[in-house]
């Protein structure tokens, strides 16, 4: 048991470090005045894919609630209520703390990357 939960919390630093690592980059092309390559925008899709996919299945091998039929379909189609629905089902309010913490990864490496624009540009001022 404390084994599972150890997978689930390395998948969701995994996802987190994924979130941070597209968010300071895209950061990083805009501060450069660049577009972001197909190649980076598809491996952060793949990678944030796979990512929810390993996480929740880590999750649910965790827990006693019955698995998904197709863990990989759900995550891509419906990935935020499943997500939650199922963390809710299985820890209560308490599981609105991985998912909050992914939230707040997302809103910070943006702030980051807004930060990382602005000192290289400055204020736009039309």
């Amino acid at each position: 048991m404390i084994a599972e939960q150890k997978r689930s919390l390395i998948m969701l630093v995994l996802l987190g470090v994924d979130i941070f690592i597209y968010n300071v980059g895209l950061g990083v092309f805009y501060a450069l005045r660049l577009e972001p390559s197909p190649s980076f925008e598809f491996l952060y899709s793949a990678m944030f894919i796979c990512g929810v996919v390993w996480w929740l299945r880590a999750e649910i091998r965790s827990s006693p609630a019955t698995q998904l039929y197709c863990t990989g379909v759900f995550a891509v189609t419906a990935a935020p209520f499943i997500i939650t629905y199922h963390l809710l089902k299985t820890r209560g309010w308490r599981g609105l703390l991985p998912l909050s913490a992914l939230l707040g990864t997302f809103v910070i490496t943006k702030g980051l990357a807004i930060a990382l624009y602005l000192v290289s540009y400055g204020l736009p001022l039309d």
